[in-house]
């Protein structure tokens, strides 16, 4: 249902002009833990690393691609797994 209402509203020109949305949709497998493991994965790509000590190859800095900004999470509000993640 998400990725149906994602797609309905990108391909509406007139609702979000030059705006394009997108989801990362992650499953909890019902389990707390696992949950937590993937929050963490994800935040820590969030989360803007010091690359001033590392190199590349050839000498020269590397190239990080900043990942796009999160703008909300969407979960229930008062399963164990939520309240985890």
């Amino acid at each position: 249902a998400m990725l149906f209402a994602l797609d309905r509203i990108n391909n509406d020109p007139d609702l979000l002009p030059n705006i394009t949305l997108g989801a990362r949709i992650l499953d909890t497998c019902s389990r707390d833990t696992h949950a937590l493991e993937q929050s963490l994965t994800f935040v820590q790509a969030l989360i803007e690393k010091d690359s001033t000590e590392v190199r590349c190859v050839s000498g020269g800095p590397p190239i990080i691609t900043k990942p796009e900004r999160v703008v909300g999470v969407i979960g229930a509000s008062g399963s164990s797994v939520s309240i985890m993640v």
